[in-house]
């Protein structure tokens, strides 16, 4: 980790190795994987071909890739940028199906999009975090610029800006010195070697050092890479939430932060300006520490290098909820769990801690939303805002006995070439998903009438609910 003030480095510290394969301690100068924080160098990509007269980011991207179908002529590169498509993300329907690791060729999550025959919302109307997003922006700067999105990397954006020690590194495969091993940990104990699988490039395909991120950190304060006005437009809230172009604009105790994290296959990543302050937090880890711990490492640190912030909100203590909620307007599940007295929430398989206030409102405190639940006196219904939208969810029981037998059979979607398999064994119904690159097996749970959950078969948060109705299910 790495902690500056108005520029100058401060704090440096490194604990631990570079591979447990070799006694090679970490250090401040040892490249690792930045992962997501890698989105808005992408979108500074795509800011400074705008700045040259090369493309407009209110253009659709089916203008430069034109075999996209129909459905991108709705939304923009801004869109793109923002995560405000609403287009499906290729990486979703990637991993569904084989999870990560699985080594894909380059063209892979692009093919997918191009197949997709729908969106999840029109353009402007939510937020939904999308990795295939920036691989069509990724796509963009290629074929624009006429040269490989690495060099456009290097030459533009690396060396004006003194970063010598950051790259590009599409594959975890690929043999780069002075670099980090990452280390998925194993249930029994011991690591195995994370590799993401899918070549990478501006969706998080960066290794960086500290001392590289915090030579960006203070770049940002005073940019020569960027006109000021595209610094401006990257750095302003597109969304409810404060998400600008690759970059959270967010408070911290009353204090202005910018900042972005990043997850890969054995490792995160955190990079953080406390605007108001001048003060620069890096931390990398390659030992498969989640972002969420990432985030309370970060807030852990400004807490204690900036004396007098306000207090912390503190939690109104108010008796938590337990149960599975269900929307029959938008098929959105979401399911609260009470541990230990306190609140959580289920969220596509991730266990987030909350906020309660006295009135009983149920705020997520990590990750990028703004979603807050507030459940009704009886605990029979839950009311959520996000994103500027709202929604009703009743809460959902599984009927007794209810079974899947006539269900059982093979099912195909074409678009997003998926195979799915339903089936009774021993241990109860299942659901195998497969695509071309391989297959996994989600085990089902009941949790309402004709409404299954997929059981994650991995550690990430992969899965989600099935809706059964005459002519299969969604």
């Amino acid at each position: 980790m790495g902690v500056a003030l108005n520029g100058e480095s401060h704090y440096r510290r490194s604990v631990g190795i570079a591979s447990v394969e070799l006694p090679v301690p970490l250090s401040s100068t040892i490249r690792m994987r930045i992962g997501s924080t890698t989105k808005h160098f992408c979108a500074l990509a795509i800011m400074l071909l705008a700045e040259e007269g090369r493309f407009s980011i209110e253009d659709t991207p089916r203008r430069y890739i034109p075999e996209l179908p129909e459905w991108a002529d709705s939304f923009t590169l801004r869109h793109l940028m923002s995560h405000t498509s609403g287009m499906r993300d290729s990486f979703d329907l990637l991993f569904q199906a084989c999870g990560p690791g699985t080594v894909t060729p380059p063209d892979t999550p692009l093919k997918l999009l191009i197949d997709t025959d729908s969106v999840n919302f029109p353009p402007g109307t939510s937020w939904r975090y999308n990795n295939g997003g920036y691989v069509l922006l990724s796509e963009v700067v290629e074929r624009v610029s006429g040269g490989t999105f690495g060099d456009f990397l290097r030459t533009r954006i690396f060396e004006p800006a003194g970063m010598h020690d950051t790259m590009l590194r599409p594959l975890d495969t690929d043999m780069v010195p002075n670099s980090a091993s990452l280390h998925v940990p194993l249930p029994d104990g011991g690591w195995s070697r994370g590799v993401f699988g899918v070549p990478l490039r501006g969706e998080g395909g960066m290794v960086s050092t500290v001392d590289d991120m915090m030579r960006w950190l203070r770049h940002i304060s005073d940019p020569v890479v960027g006109s000021r006005d595209s610094w401006r437009q990257m750095r302003t809230p597109h969304a409810s939430h404060g998400y600008g172009f690759g970059l959270m604009m967010q408070k911290h105790r009353g204090v202005h932060t910018i900042h972005h994290a990043g997850a890969v296959a054995g490792g995160s990543s955190q990079m953080l300006k406390v605007v108001d302050h001048e003060l620069d937090i890096v931390v990398l880890n390659n030992n498969g520490l989640n972002v969420l711990s990432m985030y309370q490492i970060v807030d852990a640190i400004i807490d204690a290098c900036i004396p007098g912030l306000p207090p912390a909100p503190e939690d109104a203590r108010v008796e938590p909820v337990a149960g599975t909620f269900y929307s029959h307007e938008t098929g959105r599940v979401i399911s609260l769990v009470a541990h230990a007295e306190q609140q959580f929430l289920d969220l596509s398989g991730m266990m987030l801690p909350t906020l309660r206030a006295s009135d009983g409102a149920i705020a997520v405190q990590i990750l990028p939303t703004d979603l807050v639940v507030r459940p009704d006196a009886g605990h029979t219904r839950i009311e959520i805002t996000e994103f500027g939208g709202s929604d009703t969810l009743a809460r959902t029981e599984p009927p007794q006995g209810e079974t899947l037998d006539s269900e059982l059979g093979s099912y195909r979607s074409a678009s997003a070439g998926l195979v799915a398999d339903l089936f009774l064994s021993a241990q109860g119904y299942s659901l195998r998903l497969a695509n071309a690159l391989g297959s996994l097996v989600y085990p089902l749970v009941p949790i309402g009438p004709r409404l299954w959950k997929m059981l994650s078969p991995l550690p990430m948060p992969l899965g989600g609910t099935l809706e059964f109705d005459d002519s299969g299910f969604l």
